[in-house]
């Protein structure tokens, strides 16, 4: 999938940006690998034109579906009995991503949660809006990996519900918390240089109809604030990482639900052993929780 979002945003940033040019004044010509990336973008455009809107099947209330690494869908009817599905960092190039949403990406995302800039984070929220067919998708994020979008991807800004930590936005069927997180974010642009993406951040989805919330605590060092989140937010589940070395390992992990988050009836672990150095177990998590 990254190589055909890779295509499909050279496509975008391929100078076609609506610039006043003299009457006369001959047109620029695509160069040949212009082309085959515009051809490769319609093509695409056009599978997912012809794709029916798909749901997954609701086995519960709420339900919950993990799409590795640090990626997950929330999905539930709402009031209307309209089927809402809220995808957090999905990344499908991870090995844990389920081999039907390679192939075929999912078209139902109603909002995209991005935690912060860095790629598996972030770099297939734009993809899902391209794959969509619900007409007010929108990407939540910070608003400065909402501005490295818009730049750099040539995203609309109505695509976007920019936040910052401690903001919340009520979408009706579910209100949207960005929360404080410990980690940096970056977002890779072009020929490898890095941008500033503001602050990493967590979220704490709320869905009023099933009296439910959920926190996700996105890339995140241990702090005590968790405490905060825990008393102000009442989360029913807590999603939080365990892989060590960029974020909590097993014990930073388990002293945050020992301590900080005494409310959440389900502790789900998440960014580990995607790659070699996330070396924390859901075992030892567990073992550590003891």
């Amino acid at each position: 999938m990254s190589d055909e979002l890779d295509d499909f945003t050279a496509n975008l940033n391929s100078g076609q940006e609506d610039i006043p040019k003299p009457l006369g004044a001959p047109q620029p010509k695509m160069t040949p690998e212009q082309a085959a990336q515009l051809q490769a973008a319609m093509q695409m455009k056009a599978k997912f034109d012809a794709t029916p809107l798909k749901f997954d099947d609701l086995k519960g209330k709420v339900d919950l579906k993990y799409y590795g690494h640090a990626g997950f869908k929330i999905h539930f009817l709402d009031e209307k009995q309209e089927h809402r599905n809220i995808y957090i960092d999905v990344w499908s190039d991870n090995k844990d991503c389920p081999e039907a949403d390679k192939k075929n990406p999912p078209n139902d995302v109603d909002l995209a949660l991005v935690t912060c800039g860095q790629l598996d984070h972030s770099m297939h929220a734009p993809f899902l809006m391209m794959a969509s067919k619900k007409e007010n998708r929108q990407i939540v994020c910070t608003s400065e990996v909402g501005l490295f979008f818009e730049m750099f991807r040539k995203m609309p800004p109505t695509l976007f519900a920019k936040m910052q930590p401690g903001g919340t936005k009520d979408f009706g069927y579910c209100k949207v918390t960005m929360v404080h997180a410990e980690f940096p974010s970056t977002c890779n642009g072009p020929e490898g240089i890095n941008f500033p993406g503001g602050i990493g951040c967590g979220y704490v989805v709320t869905i009023p109809h099933h009296n439910i919330s959920i926190y996700h605590a996105g890339n995140t060092n241990l702090f005590s604030d968790m405490k905060i989140i825990d008393d102000l937010y009442k989360p029913d589940i807590a999603i939080l990482p365990i892989g060590d070395l960029m974020g909590m390992g097993p014990r930073e992990a388990a002293y945050a639900v020992k301590h900080f988050l005494p409310t959440p009836k389900k502790i789900i672990p998440m960014m580990f052993g995607t790659f070699e150095v996330l070396t924390g177990t859901p075992e030892e998590f567990e073992k550590q929780c003891q």
